[in-house]
């Protein structure tokens, strides 16, 4: 098994949410870097040419993560720079590169809804 504490690298975030009155399922990517503080994990995306960008704050218990993040989607998206923010669980798979769970959060009508969310290490750094 992986050491469960060693989060670095470069991370590849995949969500599928439910959007706009037929509920078409669309998927969202990101690239993150993870940082680890004790037992605290933060994440924020690499920056991308569109001006799109996540910031997540998790707590560590185990192979379990729980915490928030906000997302400022890009002025050109169809939500011309939406800020959503939620919460999410996600538990560890035991080789510690995937992370897979789910969020909940308001979308665009003000409805919560809630997404599937996969984080799996597409990078990490040599020891």
């Amino acid at each position: 098994m992986a050491d469960l504490c060693d989060f670095s690298g470069i991370w590849h975030s995949k969500y599928r949410v439910p959007a706009g009155s037929d509920k078409k399922i669309v998927e969202v990517e990101h690239d993150f870097v993870m940082y680890r503080h004790g037992e605290h994990l933060v994440l924020e995306t690499l920056p991308k040419e569109d001006g799109s960008y996540m910031l997540a704050r998790f707590t560590i218990d185990g192979r379990i993560i729980t915490g928030t993040y906000h997302s400022q989607n890009s002025q050109q998206a169809t939500t011309k720079g939406a800020s959503y923010y939620g919460a999410a669980q996600l538990v560890l798979d035991e080789d510690g590169n995937t992370l897979r769970g789910e969020a909940v959060g308001f979308g665009r009508d003000m409805k919560v809804k809630m997404s599937e969310w996969t984080l799996s290490r597409v990078h990490h750094p040599a020891k």
